[in-house]
């Protein structure tokens, strides 16, 4: 079963979505919303889950660490819908390890 961390930057409705798709999830913004970007996949790495976020920084975090997988959004829109539609997209599919998706 794949692992999520939802970043706090990112519609709660996209982590309510999971979960009722069944899929383990935890938000930043409950853990620790003061989380920086290394502590969030410092997280994700250790608990082996996928880090879903609009943050672009996290971009350049995809190339540098290999070892933690991440669904990144780069929509225009800003509607949880959009970003709950490119999961549905990806989903089924979606096998660990595979560094880095960016939807758009």
């Amino acid at each position: 079963m794949l692992k999520f961390i939802i970043d706090h930057n990112v519609p709660k409705s996209v982590g309510i979505f999971l979960q009722k798709a069944k899929y383990n999830v935890k938000f930043v913004r409950y853990i620790n919303p003061e989380m920086s970007d290394l502590q969030i996949i410092n997280f994700a790495a250790e608990e082996k889950r996928i880090i879903i976020s609009n943050d672009k920084d996290f971009r350049y975090f995809s190339v540098k660490y290999r070892n933690v997988d991440m669904i990144l959004f780069s929509y225009i829109s800003q509607q949880a819908d959009v970003r709950i539609d490119g999961l549905k997209q990806v989903l089924p599919e979606l096998k660990v390890p595979f560094g880095a998706i960016i939807l758009r």
